[in-house]
């Protein structure tokens, strides 16, 4: 299958990238000029040099695909307008590029964002109305109904993974850094619960919704079945990879807060995007972040292959080659 993948330099979508060349597809990356392929440079892959915000870019990236995966998106932002804009607004150009180009498929990466919290400890199905808590999940829950407009044209499904984690990541890069020199911080007393993927998990779970037809749901979740984790639990784990005891001071939500304020303040003067953003914090601050990948099992036979210890060693090691701890 030919494919378009976005985001094919980024994290999460260079690990999409080595799934659907190790299945054998036929990839063209849709990359800025200024984009860092060095994740995925040792792949075979096509460029195709455009932008979200560049719909005529989009036209020639989407002529002769039979599929699209949607993986491109700002997770962190200074304003909510930035996280429409990209996350709402070019999911909706590059929908439309695809529709009329006669693109079949469109599996977009959304997020357990776009849902929301679980406020009773049980995952919700994904017919459970959305209620997002931020800005990002928000904008992701839009990005999906923007799709719904086009499901009589593609054949359209959404993935919604957790937290996502592994080589390449810079989400939780902080935390792995920390470990490496003795010390974590936790926001409160550490028993907030998530569930979580690896990233190369994530990425078969890709390929294998595209190796089956029709899917039969219109939205897929995806995570670890020995998860969820309390932060605690994420923390331990950590402590075991990096082969000490770690110093793990708790830290009020405020503290995280005033941490998020200087960091967009500080996005904006040197015009990059925040490390930590409100946003972010106000997600971190929900008591349960839950969802099931038995319908994704049940239609597709994916199962997440990799365990948490196992994930959090090769992320270290991979952090350690790189000189990034």
């Amino acid at each position: 299958m030919r494919v378009l993948l976005t985001g094919g330099s980024g994290f999460v979508g260079g690990h999409i990238a080595r799934a659907l060349a190790a299945s054998g597809h036929e990839l063209r990356l849709l990359v800025r000029p200024t984009s860092d392929t060095s994740f995925v440079d040792d792949l075979t892959f096509e460029s195709s040099i455009g932008d979200l915000g560049w719909p005529e870019s989009l036209r020639s990236a989407c002529s002769g695909m039979d599929a699209v995966v949607h993986s491109a998106a700002i997770l962190r932002a200074a304003d909510k307008r930035e996280f429409m804009r990209a996350n709402r607004e070019g999911t909706k150009h590059l929908a439309l590029a695809a529709a009329e180009s006669g693109v079949q498929r469109f599996v977009n990466i959304s997020s357990l964002a776009a849902q929301g919290p679980s406020h009773d400890g049980v995952a919700e199905s994904a017919e459970t109305l959305p209620h997002p808590v931020s800005a990002y999940g928000r904008s992701k829950l839009e990005a999906e109904r923007v799709l719904e407009e086009f499901g009589e044209r593609i054949d359209v499904v959404h993935l919604r993974p957790p937290l996502v984690y592994g080589p390449g990541d810079t989400g939780l890069l902080a935390f792995f850094w920390m470990a490496r020199r003795g010390f974590a911080v936790r926001l409160g007393d550490g028993s907030r619960l998530v569930d979580a993927i690896y990233g190369p998990d994530l990425a078969d779970a890709v390929a294998a919704l595209l190796e089956v037809g029709r899917p039969a749901e219109p939205c897929y979740y995806v995570s670890d079945p020995l998860g969820p984790y309390s932060w605690n639990d994420l923390l331990s784990a950590l402590s075991d990879v990096a082969g000490r005891r770690l110093l793990i001071p708790s830290v009020a939500p405020g503290v995280f807060h005033g941490i998020a304020r200087c960091s967009e303040w500080w996005a904006k003067l040197s015009r990059s995007e925040p490390m930590l953003d409100r946003t972010r914090v106000l997600e971190m601050r929900q008591a349960a972040w839950l969802c099931d990948a038995t319908a994704l099992t049940r239609d597709t036979g994916w199962q997440a292959r990799t365990a948490l210890q196992t994930g959090l060693t090769e992320t270290m090691l991979w952090y350690r080659a790189q000189g990034w701890v």
